[in-house]
């Protein structure tokens, strides 16, 4: 799979994301952080399960099995309970501006664990990406002129925990090379949905109760945005990871707070201010330094 071909499925799974993400935090607020969590990874277990079927069931050892569980644990549950914390008060483009911070801590691992060098134009990509995110900060602490630390760390906290699952996850492919993306996601999602339970066993009750008393367009609201956010970004995403450069990588999961802010201008009607303009300009040259 050529570079340009990773970055591609890395940058789709990321849109995918970014554009549930609007959807989950309205959800967050509406109901909790924990109730969409779960009641993403219950959707995404069943259609990963029906997947798995189709593309089979590679050998996997224990050790990767492992870490795949934990992996889940860790980054779909207990990760995505601190992000979307955050979601319900700052929002999903705010939130997702701290995800600068992942391709730090990737790089960090790829370069002990994986010995994945940074070549030149692999660093200048990250400072692009980073420089992009870097424009939203400026503009989000001119508008606001304050900051909400709370907020801020729990998704900082959220998302060095997903770090920590994308980590497991390549230590998976690492150790049982023959993982199918679907097989991985339906173990790391099965993980996950045993930590929900550990942590309230009676929560998938009040989930599925609440579900059903919705109305009809907001059970398809959110079923599509758990489609989209979980099944096929997260199929595009690890298809991505098993052969990428795991901090460029991350760099392109960066782009997620240009993707919402384009979302909100058009929702709210109003031209892209220079902000976005400069940050479109840093994005376009990382990208292309990354391919």
């Amino acid at each position: 799979m050529s570079s340009t071909t990773v970055y591609l499925l890395a940058l789709a799974a990321n849109l995918f994301f970014s554009t549930a993400s609007l959807v989950f935090s309205m959800y967050a607020k509406k109901f909790s952080p924990f109730w969409i969590n779960q009641f993403k990874v219950a959707v995404a277990i069943l259609l990963f399960g029906f997947a798995t079927v189709y593309t089979g069931w590679a050998p996997v050892s224990v050790t990767a099995l492992g870490f795949l569980f934990l992996s889940g644990a860790m980054g779909l549950c207990i990760g995505d309970l601190f992000l979307f914390r955050a979601y319900a008060t700052l929002g999903a483009g705010r939130s997702l501006v701290l995800f600068s911070f992942q391709p730090l801590i990737l790089g960090v691992y790829g370069w002990f664990a994986l010995g994945q060098h940074f070549t030149l134009s692999q660093m200048g990509a990250v400072a692009c990406m980073m420089a992009c995110l870097g424009v939203f900060l400026l503009e989000r602490n001119k508008f606001t002129g304050h900051w909400d630390l709370k907020s801020f760390f729990w998704a900082f906290t959220g998302i060095i925990l997903d770090a920590g699952g994308v980590m497991l996850t390549r230590s998976a492919y690492e150790n049982s090379p023959a993982l199918d993306s679907m097989q991985v996601n339906l173990i790391r999602c099965t993980g996950a949905l045993v930590a929900f339970f550990i942590w309230k066993p009676r929560g998938i009750a009040t989930v599925t109760k609440d579900f059903i008393a919705m109305k009809t367009k907001e059970k398809a609201l959110v079923m599509i945005a758990c489609i989209c956010g979980t099944f096929v970004s997260l199929s595009l995403y690890l298809a991505a990871l098993k052969y990428a450069h795991v901090a460029s990588l991350t760099a392109v999961a960066i782009t997620g707070p240009v993707w919402v802010a384009i979302l909100e201008c058009i929702w709210e009607k109003k031209w892209p201010n220079v902000y976005l303009v400069s940050a479109f300009g840093f994005f376009i040259l990382g990208f292309y330094l990354m391919a």
